[in-house]
């Protein structure tokens, strides 16, 4: 009957890896004369095809069944197929390798395998639940003479199953999740198959499936007396013996759902057919457009949600999928990580499938993330993973993936600690990958569990516990990156250039103004801005600090002493006390309608401590102090990590800003609003916060000789456009001075610095936000200054009957800034006064 278990097994395995050097071999062919199968000795070389007789497997499967253990030497009459032979056998569930040039028979003994019906032992199992009795003092109740022999077999189930353990004391934590568990027949049919007797009879039921019931039996009751020997391990199971514990065994079976009336295994298939679906459309869906694609929200979606719904994937386990961030992947993913550990595939280590760029294999992996992780520390962790936690024989432990050429699927491959490979032409059953998942996650849990044990002991293996994250120090582009993609995944819409502007401004002075009509999204913009990088309420790195309209002086946002004599924090005075404590962290301070109140009121204080920064001789910006130390207890100044967004809307319930505020910040405007465009909400990719160094966003220019000697040519340039601009503004006394100059050089510099976008986009930003919020005005003066700007943005004059083409707005020097100024020019002829707001 085995020999017959030899065929299908062939019929089932399409590939096998030889123990000794690793080398793939297909199984191509079966037929009646034997077997045909293809060596590819490595990725270029080809071994070339051969044929195994069966009656040369029948003589090499005695040798095995005589000798129990076996090395290629006595496959000798079967060479050169004795390193297939030995792999080919491997595969069976009651053969396990020895070393690398041995297999050998699993050894069981029939205390492994059940003796009572379930419900009998389930009856005992409640029976502990219920009275909280000690196993061994129970009085059993399935007889009234109290039958010793059936209260061992129970016990002997429970212990099988996981509830018990050899001194049959109780394990609360099996009992415990029984008892949680909402299906528990679910339940039983996973310990069931994480006994190793049983796991290897339901996978032989596996491979037989459409066979007769008879001829089931037989081959089962076979494998027991081949590897099961008696409870003292002296002789083999007998016949009569080993057919009694089979058929206890599929009835356990049956019961649990895990084979149905004939004995063959039942299982819906899912996962399977999705997985493969991927395979199927991707390269072509990658030829196409990638927005709103479908194997996007399948990757993202309704993989994850199949997943979710396996019984051993809980809460604590974080999934995720991907087909590319904007444009397709050239390696499709789809991970499990462990939350505890890490919640993004850029660090940490996790369970991932990979997809190879041909879409002809699929990787099961236990890899680490590689943005945030140097290849030192990868290598060390994959050789910890592959020393510490033993695996099966069908998991590799080498980094021999074949992935592609990308440097995205070199990277990948470098990463992976060990893994399992599936075929699309010999892609698994659904229960095959259910159980290779499992196993995985189990590899997952083993080596998290030693890493939190080697945390607590004097181990050689570095903790890895849940801790704050270290501070990340991103350039420009990663940062404007990080930004972008996260406000895109929390479901906001804002053009990748706004961020750009923002993080340029923010980078340029630690003030900004974001103005615009209400609801356009000027609050969210900050707080999705500051939690994407690390910077949140809970951590005291972001908060919210709205204005209210009685605020006259600067106690009301800085604090004042009370009639006792103490001194009162206002609410950002414990930010920048904070702030000082913690120099690394950016600390994030959105002032929420600060135009309620007069600013120049009651932030004059802070606009004039923020202008008196200077560079200390270590490097370090510090301000003269806010509040003195007779006042509040200790100097309270402006520390270099603090950034402060004011929100604002222009109408009759606030107040006009004035020149000495305007220019102190950029002022950037939020009015545009799109209602039709939705795209943004298809299958947004989650991304995950990370948490900075404050030197992403420090200033590093505080005088323009800082930025002359690196940046001399900006400086020049910015300096001829300024003049010209200047002598337009002279004729309503709006030119711009000193700090204005050097302010739009330093935002220009961090741009050419970090190559975010070309200069005049960039000079047409400052125009826009430092120089057009000065001008206001009812009289033909201001008239002829917009019409000099717009001069000199379009080379053209304004027309007399003011029709300014959107060609001549979009093909100006600056387009924003001309499009502004033709608005003003249009509102002054429609109002008889024009200012750069929107009221």
């Amino acid at each position: 009957m085995i020999k017959g278990l030899l065929v299908e097994l062939a019929e089932h395995t399409k590939e096998v890896t030889t123990l000794d050097n690793q080398e793939r071999i297909r199984i191509e062919e079966v037929d009646e004369k034997g077997l045909y199968i293809h060596v590819q000795k490595e990725q270029s070389s080809d071994g070339g095809s051969l044929f195994i007789e069966h009656s040369i497997i029948s003589d090499a499967w005695e040798q095995l069944r005589n000798k129990r253990t076996v090395t290629i030497d006595d496959f000798s009459k079967a060479s050169p197929h004795s390193s297939f032979l030995l792999a080919f056998f491997n595969e069976l569930p009651f053969v396990e390798k020895a070393n690398d040039s041995s297999i050998k028979l699993k050894g069981f003994t029939t205390n492994q395998l059940p003796e009572s019906t379930l419900q009998q032992s389930l009856s005992l199992l409640d029976e502990i639940i219920n009275e909280e009795l000690n196993p061994k003092k129970i009085t059993f109740k399935y007889s009234e003479d109290g039958d010793k022999r059936l209260k061992y077999r129970a016990r002997q189930g429970l212990k099988i199953l996981g509830f018990l353990t050899e001194e049959f004391k109780k394990e609360s934590q099996a009992i415990q999740d029984y008892q949680n568990a909402e299906n528990k027949m679910l339940f039983l049919a996973r310990q069931m198959k994480k006994a190793e007797y049983l796991s290897s009879i339901y996978k032989v039921i596996k491979f037989i499936k459409g066979w007769e019931k008879d001829k089931k039996l037989s081959t089962l009751i076979e494998v027991g007396q081949l590897v099961v020997r008696n409870s003292k391990g002296t002789n083999q199971m007998v016949s009569s013996v080993a057919e009694y514990r089979t058929r206890n065994i599929l009835n356990w079976f049956k019961q649990v759902g895990l084979v149905d009336e004939e004995w063959n295994t039942t299982m819906e298939e899912k996962l399977r057919p999705l997985l493969l679906k991927v395979m199927d459309g991707f390269i072509d869906a990658r030829r196409g457009e990638f927005a709103q694609h479908p194997l996007g929200k399948l990757l993202r979606k309704q993989i994850p949600v199949e997943i979710r719904s396996l019984d051993f994937i809980n809460e604590k386990y974080h999934i995720v999928g991907s087909v590319g961030k904007g444009n397709w992947t050239t390696v499709p993913w789809l991970a499990i990580m462990n939350k505890g550990i890490t919640t993004t595939t850029q660090q940490g280590y996790y369970i991932v499938y990979l997809y190879s760029e041909d879409m002809k294999r699929l990787y099961l992996t236990f890899a680490q993330g590689v943005t945030k992780t140097s290849k030192e520390e990868i290598i060390k962790i994959n050789e910890e993973i592959r020393s510490s936690i033993k695996m099966d024989s069908r998991v590799h432990k080498d980094n021999d993936l074949n992935l592609g050429e990308s440097s995205k699927a070199r990277e990948y491959k470098e990463a992976v600690a060990a893994y399992i490979s599936y075929s699309k032409e010999n892609f698994p059953s659904e229960e095959q990958l259910i159980e290779d998942l499992e196993e995985m996650v189990e590899y997952y849990k083993q080596y998290v569990s030693l890493k939190e044990f080697s945390s607590n002991e004097t181990d050689p293996i570095e903790p890895m516990q849940v801790k704050a994250p270290s501070l990340e120090k991103l350039n420009s582009k990663e940062v404007i990156n990080q930004i972008d993609t996260y406000i895109a995944s929390k479901g906001f819409y804002y053009k990748r250039e706004e961020v750009e502007n923002l993080y340029l401004s923010l980078k340029t002075k630690p003030f900004v103004i974001l103005s615009g009509i209400s609801g356009t999204g000027k609050t969210m913009i900050v707080k999705w801005l500051a939690e994407s990088v690390g910077a949140t309420k809970d951590n005291g790195q972001f908060t919210l600090i709205p204005v209210r309209p009685d605020w006259n002086d600067s106690s009301d946002l800085l604090g004042y002493v009370d009639i006792k004599g103490e001194f009162k924090e206002g609410p950002l005075t414990r930010i920048l006390i904070n702030a000082k404590e913690n120099p690394d962290n950016p600390y994030i301070v959105l002032l929420d309608e600060m135009n309620l109140a007069r600013v120049e009121y009651y932030f004059s204080d802070v606009l004039s401590v923020m202008e008196s920064r200077e560079k200390t001789n270590i490097g370090v910006l510090q301000s003269l102090p806010l509040l003195k130390k007779e006042i509040a207890g200790q100097d309270i100044t402006f520390p270099d990590n603090v950034y402060i967004i004011g929100t604002v809307n222009m109408d009759e319930t606030t107040y006009p800003f004035s020149k000495k505020v305007l220019d102190r910040a950029n002022t950037i405007e939020f009015n545009d609003v799109n209602l039709e465009h939705l795209a943004f909400l298809e299958e947004q990719e989650e991304v995950e916060p990370i948490s900075v160094h404050n030197n992403t966003f420090v200033s590093s220019y505080i005088h323009l000789k800082d930025v002359y000697n690196i940046y001399k040519d900006v400086v020049q340039w910015t300096t001829s456009e300024l003049v010209v601009v200047n002598n337009i503004l002279k004729g309503i006394d709006a030119h711009v001075g000193y700090r204005v100059r050097d302010e739009i050089s330093f935002y220009l510099a961090y741009n050419k610095q970090g190559e975010v976008m070309s200069t005049e986009a960039a000079f047409d930003r400052c125009v826009l936000q430092k120089i057009l919020p000065r001008i206001s005005g009812s009289d033909m003066r201001v008239e002829r200054v917009l019409t000099g700007l717009y001069k000199f943005f379009t080379g053209k004059e304004v027309p007399q009957n003011r029709e300014m083409t959107d060609v001549d707005v979009e093909m100006s020097k600056y387009p924003k800034s001309t499009r502004k100024v033709v608005e003003m020019l249009r509102r002054l002829d429609d109002d008889g006064f024009t200012s750069f707001w929107v009221n």
